[in-house]
């Protein structure tokens, strides 16, 4: 969500940028005399001077706003991921947290040192963290989709999280995929 946040604000920055810079430009062509350089505003102003609030085109301008807004209210209104999770202390006064990207690092770290693992990705999403790793077609019988996931275990374990996440785990063999 953090990146449509941003990709949003870009957008709209650079929307009114480009608003406040043909301003400026309009009202010195127009204190100029030469006139509207890029739009004419005094046409526009002639339209809008002859609606009322029940035209269609002022209705449909106004519903397409109103849209737009609740859009962004309802983006905005989205849980966000916790950055952090906390984690277990000696005291409990103590705010100790650790951050996501951590915890994905940590069982990929612990997954890629088995025996027999040529590959593994770990995704954290919400309270769940899915490993889904590929073992060498030449060692297969000795990693284990048990074995994949005690040394998740353990590895989340080692990082004495309050809620540990819950494990997901799948194992595939290079010929498989």
């Amino acid at each position: 969500m953090r990146q449509a946040n941003r990709i949003l604000a870009i957008i709209f920055a650079l929307g009114f940028m480009f608003l406040a810079l043909l301003i400026v430009v309009e009202l010195i062509f127009e204190r100029s005399g030469a006139g509207p350089a890029i739009v004419n505003w005094h046409s526009i102003y002639d339209w809008m001077g002859s609606r009322t609030w029940d035209s269609r085109s002022v209705r449909v301008i106004g519903g397409l706003c109103v849209l737009g807004g609740l859009v962004l209210l309802a983006l905005q209104l989205i849980p966000r991921k916790k950055p952090r999770l906390r984690v277990r202390g000696a005291d409990d006064e103590i705010d100790a947290a650790i951050d996501r990207n951590s915890v994905v690092r940590t069982v990929q770290q612990a997954v890629g040192d088995i025996d027999g693992i040529s590959r593994a990705r770990v995704a954290l999403h919400g309270n769940k963290v899915t490993v889904d790793a590929r073992r060498r077609a030449e060692q297969s019988e000795g990693t284990t989709t048990e074995t994949v996931a005690a040394a998740t275990h353990r590895a989340v374990d080692a990082l004495h999280l309050r809620r540990p996440p819950r494990i997901s785990v799948k194992l595939d063999t290079a010929k498989e995929r």
